[in-house]
């Protein structure tokens, strides 16, 4: 019987009142059953990937001590096929990419159901290994050409060598149609073009699930078209995806295979996007001539549209049942296995888990990131100019002040300006650039491209040379214009504290950047340093303090930064200053450190101490890198 014949058999049973329920179950299901096996003969190869759930249920709570909660999903069962495009469409705050995030592995707690991949369940560390994610905002490194960034991620997801890597390249851009902007930065491209370059990045590897979450979101008609008919095309050559989307076209509709509506966290349709029509009218729901199925089916699950939503229930169920033993039963899928030995091994899967050494890794990771810093004109162009240019202004300002015993108040006020501005110029760049660097990362750590470690050491690994650069610049011209001593030892101590109190900014600036967002973290940064600032020696004397903001001296890493420079320039008995007045009280090196209640400490100690806050902030930011890595899974 073809669909042809049930309509007929449909209508004319409702002029005679002669048709059951059970009757239309099994009408329904035969077709279901019949058009399930001829997809499942179709797939091209042996590691085709099939994906069913039953009775998925999903909450999440919703006041901070945790008692009230809210259901996402309710008894949600359904499947994907392999090698073919399955679509998941509802309405707004239906749980459809709750339910990518749990097909992903990427949400395992306040998790009832069953997940099963070609008939074996597995759990979400299993899901996050076999699945490839693309979420609805995709970040790209914007400092990247288009063929960079699918070098450099074929380069880390593929162990190949480097010619082999620019075939893979050229492979891709002619399939994705993105030949003719290769040579343009990520930030430079199109909405569509954005679109498809996300998905090239992970099709380097030819994935077995590549999973979607809304990929035409922003774009035109035109190229929501271009996009969906790539991913369909990927479907054919073998792999499985699964794609929400929110109100497709009817062009866009028709190329999907397989189609899950979802209404309210209830599954109400799990099967062929060509039986939607006459499954709903089946229930009670007539779709009006030319009318958009989207549309259609939306309107039906939000109530807009009379209809029996327990019937439909009811055949989405027996469809479920009928895919399961078509999958059983079908003589192609006993060669069907999970691309892993052992699901039950962890441990060995982990192993698994990055295709390249962790050196080889490093590498790909320091030549990206240095293509990168050479062409930030923020980071890397204009800070550098900036250091070079308060080192002038500071210089000229306060020419010579270093060598003339009547200025040494205002000397001592421009090693304090030495550090205010290296940290500033260190901090806030930070803040405002590494929440994208940030979100690239998550994304492409969860996609299994690299491990957290070898990320985070290649990002030490890459700061460092401007983070000796930039205060190099700017010491040497500030320091010699201002009249400092020329002393080899004494020009080292300085240049030491100036180079820690730049790492110490960077690194405070990252880690505002990676805990909070851009405008959190500008407004964090100076808020919490304005105490450090306070209690550092120079605005009031380490003896004046009151005694309950000891502790907030104490820990001032601006405190220890000062008097480090300060005794670089003061200490080591040094010679009397020239005075050029009559009279000059602040001749001596040793009373003006005295005069500044210092040495409080010693010089090994300070270094020993800005060390041990540079440790502290670095392991925050680790902890904060791994944090955002863990939260994606609650």
């Amino acid at each position: 019987m073809n669909l042809e014949n049930l309509v007929n058999l449909e209508n004319g049973d409702e002029n005679n009142g002669l048709i059951n329920e059970s009757s239309l179950i099994r009408t329904m299901v035969h077709i279901e059953s019949s058009q399930t096996k001829n997809l499942l003969k179709q797939q091209p190869n042996a590691s085709s990937i099939n994906i069913d759930f039953r009775d998925l249920n999903y909450s999440v709570r919703v006041s901070q001590k945790g008692k009230c909660k809210r259901e996402i999903l309710r008894a949600v069962s359904g499947y994907f096929r392999a090698c073919s495009l399955n679509g998941i469409i509802g309405p707004s705050g239906a749980g459809k990419t709750s339910l990518l995030s749990i097909i992903c592995g990427f949400k395992s707690s306040n998790i009832r159901g069953n997940i099963s991949v070609n008939g074996i369940k597995v759990d979400a560390d299993v899901l996050r290994k076999l699945t490839c994610y693309i979420p609805q905002e995709f970040d790209l490194l914007p400092l990247l050409t288009t063929q960079e960034t699918l070098y450099y991620s074929t380069r880390l997801k593929v162990s190949r060598n480097i010619r082999t890597c620019q075939d893979i390249v050229t492979e891709v851009a002619e399939k994705l149609g993105l030949l003719e902007c290769l040579g343009t930065m990520a930030a430079n491209l199109s909405g569509g073009e954005k679109k498809r370059l996300s998905i090239g990045v992970e099709i380097v590897t030819n994935p077995q699930v590549l999973v979607l979450d809304e990929p035409t979101s922003g774009l035109d008609s035109a190229a929501s078209c271009q996009v969906i008919s790539l991913i369909k095309k990927m479907s054919q050559s073998g792999c499985t995806i699964i794609c929400a989307i929110h109100q497709p076209s009817s062009r866009i509709m028709t190329m999907f295979d397989n189609v899950l509506v979802l209404a309210d966290g209830r599954d109400l349709y799990c099967g062929p996007q060509t039986s939607i029509v006459t499954t709903f009218k089946q229930a009670g729901f007539t779709c009006p001539p030319f009318y958009n199925i989207c549309e259609f089916v939306i309107e039906a699950a939000t109530g807009q549209r009379t209809g029996d939503c327990q019937l439909l229930k009811k055949f989405n169920g027996e469809f479920y049942l009928s895919f399961l033993k078509s999958l059983k039963d079908s003589s192609d899928n006993k060669s069907i296995a999970l691309p892993i030995n052992d699901l039950g091994d962890k441990k060995e899967y982990d192993k698994k888990n990055f295709s390249l050494p962790w050196i080889n890794e490093l590498q790909v990771l320091l030549c990206r990131a240095a293509t990168c810093v050479c062409r930030d004109n923020t980071m890397t162009k204009l800070r550098l100019v900036s250091h070079i240019a308060i080192g002038l202004l500071l210089g000229l300002v306060f020419r010579d002040f270093g060598q003339d015993a009547s200025k040494t108040p205002s000397n001592i006020a421009s090693l304090f300006f030495f550090l205010l501005f290296l940290f500033f110029a260190n901090a806030m760049p930070a803040v405002q650039m590494f929440p994208v660097e940030a979100a690239v990362f998550t994304r492409e750590h969860l996609n299994n491209w690299y491990s957290l470690c070898t990320y985070y050491i290649s990002k030490i690994i890459t700061d460092l040379p401007l983070q000796i650069l930039c205060p190099t610049c700017f010491l040497i011209i500030a320091y010699c214009l201002t009249g400092q001593p020329l002393e080899c030892d004494r020009f080292i101590k300085v240049w030491l504290m100036c180079f820690l109190i730049s790492i110490l900014a960077q690194s405070f600036g990252i880690l505002a950047g990676a805990a909070f967002n851009t405008h959190v973290g500008c407004f964090l940064v100076p808020a919490l340093n304005i105490p450090m600032f306070l209690f550092a020696g120079f605005f009031i004397k380490l003896s004046e303090i009151s005694s309950y903001f000891y502790p907030l001296s104490a820990i001032s890493f601006f405190r220890y930064a000062f008097e480090g420079i300060m005794q670089s320039v003061y200490g080591n008995d040094r010679p009397v200053l020239n005075c050029t007045t009559d009279f000059c009280i602040l001749r001596k090196p040793k009373f003006i450190l005295s005069y500044m209640d210092m040495p409080s400490t010693a010089f090994p100690i300070i270094i020993v101490i800005l060390c041990s806050w540079i440790l502290i902030i670095h392991t925050l930011i680790y902890m904060v890198l791994k944090w955002r890595i863990i939260n994606v899974f609650k």
